[in-house]
């Protein structure tokens, strides 16, 4: 059972945040939320930004370290491996998970494999021909979305109606890195499930202002409404997700994100081994429905990290389902 008082010691955390990716300023909104619910709870934390002091400069006497970067160079293996030849314990997915399910094609692909539900689509890239792409779109139907293969919060996506159209939605994408996706936009609920520890945590429901949940939907529209918890959901909604966790091998703190059609069929779009941490960030909402702060479960996640408890019962203490 989960106690308030549950730290064993002021524990020496070095969390990393900003870096050089398109995700920068998420990154710094997300390392700063997390070092000071940490610092709340009674930890020594310190913030670093490794686009200014290398990895190499972490004090060898630091117990554990969190990454809150995201984007390119973060999510998708490359700071994993760094961290593992450091030798200092850090929290989060390998190398190997993350650099699968930072790239959609190989993500898509072994979601398939596991026999999940993903957005029909193909795979291309900025050397594909103007008729290769509009056969593609053709193939998949309009309205489609089209996105980079390798980005995040969304950076790079566009939801396309009509074929002219299609042209600059392939430029705007092909900016972001050479591969990309066309897929078929799935119309329907907007839902992310995160999975922490291996335990599903409460669904966000995701109502945007607009026509869709882009960037300035997440991180600047406060207008932006989200439901935890929503009624009517798939009854295998949580089953599927930690399927798909557990197809690529996702550990540590990770958030799905899906699309639920008018007939309950669950369409996984991508999960997120770094998820955001901002004040519109979903993964602290979930958390904090189910009774716990953000220092509560990064706290507890990384003490489990360092063997300094065996398991986390994720249920809120008595005192806080009588609250």
């Amino acid at each position: 059972m989960f106690r308030e008082e549950s730290q064993n010691r002021r524990l020496r955390i070095v969390v990393l945040s900003g870096g050089d990716s398109a995700e920068r300023d998420v990154s710094i909104e997300s390392g700063r939320n997390v070092a000071a619910a940490l610092r709340q709870r009674g930890h020594a934390v310190e913030l670093l930004d490794p686009r200014d002091t290398p990895l190499a400069a972490i004090a060898s006497d630091t117990d554990i370290i969190l990454p809150m970067l995201h984007g390119t160079g973060a999510e998708d293996g490359v700071l994993q491996e760094e961290l593992d030849r450091i030798g200092i314990p850090w929290l989060g997915s390998s190398a190997e998970a993350s650099r699968l399910t930072f790239n959609k094609i190989t993500t898509r692909a072994a979601l398939l494999d596991a026999g999940l539900l993903v957005p029909p689509g193909v795979a291309l890239n900025r050397f594909s021909s103007g008729a290769l792409i509009q056969e593609a779109a053709r193939s998949v139907g309009y309205p489609l979305v089209v996105k980079p293969a390798e980005q995040g919060s969304s950076v790079g996506v566009s939801i396309v109606h009509r074929a002219e159209d299609l042209e600059s939605a392939v430029r705007e994408a092909t900016r972001w890195g050479t591969r990309f996706l066309i897929e078929q936009f799935i119309p329907g609920r907007e839902v992310t499930v995160p999975v922490i520890d291996d335990c599903v945590f409460p669904a966000v429901e995701i109502i945007p202002s607009g026509s869709w949940y882009d960037y300035h939907a997440k991180y600047l529209d406060e207008c932006t409404r989200y439901v935890v918890a929503p009624p009517g959901l798939p009854s295998r909604l949580e089953e599927l997700v930690l399927l798909a966790c557990r197809a690529c091998g996702v550990s540590g703190i990770s958030r799905t994100d899906l699309r639920i059609d008018d007939a309950g069929r669950c369409w996984i779009l991508e999960i997120n081994t770094i998820p955001g941490m901002t004040s519109h960030s979903l993964v602290p909402m979930s958390a904090s429905a189910k009774g716990f702060s953000l220092g509560e479960l990064c706290e507890q996640l990384l003490l489990k990290q360092l063997g300094e408890i065996q398991s986390v019962a994720w249920q809120p203490s008595p005192t806080k389902r009588a609250a």
